[in-house]
């Protein structure tokens, strides 16, 4: 009886650890309760309750590698027995005992002859089991063993369910202050785009899960924005809305796990290869604007403590989320014409110097266009300011009708001053964009309602190209320079396009009449 209270002592007094370890303390169970009783083998399995099963965490004997880890359903075997009943047993005769599970045997090779089972409860809660097999003296598990093991399990209980009740609060804490920095971090995102990568990323490697994928709902399509995965995974942008978990979730407005997706091979929205898998919903207010998707190629890979936290951290995500659409709405209205709908000078300021950053990273050519209507003035003059506007802003259509496939900007520089941006292109393919341009806007007859009647208006355009890096790596350069070209095209009879030749002069497109 000694040994059991020097026993005991350990383990609280590695309780009372600020750093206790669950596993430590289970150790400290089996190596002190293994003295009371000379027997081949001795087991400590704990109760799943997710999963309803026995994991054998802790094995003293021969077939300690082949056991520790594995499980077990609760209504299988003696201690499956002793879990449901929450009563000790004890088997004589394993193999005539209907309890028995002789998988184990059969799978190790290990002979059972006699059993001793004790449930560890604490306040009427079942933890787990200890379990001895075969008395190395070759006699059955008596009475006296029951009691002298039961009586350990008493304080055993306690003491572990005191390290659980201790490991738990200090998960509690950890995940507060998981759920603090993470949130700290994507409210402090503006930029939609990182905002949705980066949450992806702070999920994914906070919880070391397999792969976290965050979807927002775009009219009748959920769409992939951002993504972070440990393996190389190509998933697809496009999320079916109807089928799979997430249109269960999207359905449902509800968190759905699903720990084996072998039974349920609807729900893999992915690859075959996951076998768990968790959607949650991304609200703000009331509405549903899109899911945290999160799998795992393990089957039971999710807790509900970590669920709890994932909820929580997606709707503090749909708040980020809010903020940062609300955020972009209001920075472009700060960077577009609110006439033509095209950007504006400042963003012209702002941003376009970082694209040609990117050029020189990525080394790519490209090309500024500076583009001013001719004799604009006569079209106020001869109808009136109103009219004018009208024209601007159908010319600023023209323009982004060219530009609509998103790789290159249109910008109203002010009046009726255009710069366009073209990316990936040479002078030669800058040429040919301007010549478009050109003919577009000067062969149309540009119809405009002023008063209830029709005015049809025909405007021509000058055009100045400056290249990069052929001509400047600096951005203001490259405006400065094509506005130069434009103000050629000016001086000599407009309707024209020019250009920086490789001599650094300014050259005409000697191909229209100039008017």
């Amino acid at each position: 009886m000694k040994s059991k209270v020097k026993g005991i002592g350990e383990i609280l007094k590695a309780i009372n650890s600020p750093d206790v370890d669950i596993d430590e303390v289970l150790a400290l169970i089996m190596k002190d309760v293994s003295r009371l009783l000379d027997a081949e083998a001795w087991s400590l399995l704990l109760l799943d309750r997710d999963r309803e099963e026995l994991i054998f965490k802790e094995v003293i004997g021969e077939k300690k590698s082949e056991l520790e880890g594995k499980r077990m359903p609760i209504d299988k075997g003696v201690v499956g027995w002793t879990v449901k009943n929450k009563k000790p047993a004890i088997v004589t005769d394993p193999y005539k005992d209907k309890r028995f599970f002789q998988n184990i045997d059969k799978q190790t090779g290990f002979i059972t002859n006699t059993i001793l089972s004790v449930p560890l409860l604490s306040k009427g809660k079942i933890l787990g089991i200890i379990e001895a097999i075969n008395k190395k003296d070759k006699t059955p598990f008596n009475d006296e063993d029951l009691n002298l093991v039961s009586n350990y399990a008493e304080h055993a209980a306690i003491a572990l369910e005191n390290a659980n009740l201790v490991q738990n609060l200090k998960a509690k804490v950890g995940q507060l202050t998981l759920i603090f920095d993470i949130n700290k971090t994507i409210t402090s995102i503006l930029n939609l785009e990182r905002l949705l990568k980066k949450s992806a990323e702070l999920i994914q490697k906070a919880f070391d899960y397999y792969f976290v994928g965050i979807a927002l709902e775009e009219g009748s399509d959920v769409i992939l924005k951002g993504f972070s995965a440990k393996g190389k995974i190509e998933p697809e942008k496009k999320i079916r809305k109807s089928k799979g978990l997430v249109g269960k979730v999207l359905k449902a407005e509800e968190m759905v796990i699903c720990q084996n997706t072998e039974k349920e091979k609807t729900f893999k929205d992915f690859s075959d290869k996951f076998k768990s898998e968790m959607v949650v919903p991304i609200e703000k207010g009331e509405k549903l604007i899109g899911v945290t998707i999160i799998g795992s190629p393990e089957k039971y890979a999710f807790n509900k403590e970590e669920s709890k936290i994932i909820k929580e951290v997606s709707y503090q995500l749909g708040i980020a989320i809010d903020n940062a659409r609300l955020y972009e709405k209001i920075r472009l209205a700060t960077i577009t014409d609110e006439l033509t709908g095209l950007y504006n000078s400042r963003y012209c300021n702002e941003y376009l110097p970082s694209i040609v950053e990117e050029w020189n990273k990525t080394e790519e050519k490209g090309a500024v266009i500076f583009m001013d209507l001719d004799h604009f003035k006569n079209i106020n003059d001869s109808y009136n300011h109103l009219i004018g506007s009208k024209l601007l802003r159908q010319v600023g259509k023209e323009i982004q009708s060219k530009i609509e496939n998103g790789t290159h900007v249109g910008i109203r520089y002010g009046g009726d001053e255009y710069v366009i941006v073209l990316r990936q292109v040479d002078l030669e393919g800058a040429i040919g964009f301007t010549k478009m341009l050109k003919d577009s806007i000067s062969k149309k007859k540009f119809r405009i309602e002023d008063e209830k009647k029709i005015i049809e208006v025909q405007i021509k355009a000058s055009f100045g190209i400056a290249c990069y890096p052929s001509d400047s790596e600096n951005f203001y350069d490259l405006l400065r320079l094509s506005d130069l070209a434009m103000y050629y095209v000016k001086g000599r009879g407009r309707n024209n396009i020019a250009y920086i030749n490789v001599e650094k002069a300014i050259s005409l497109i000697d191909e229209s009449e100039n008017t």
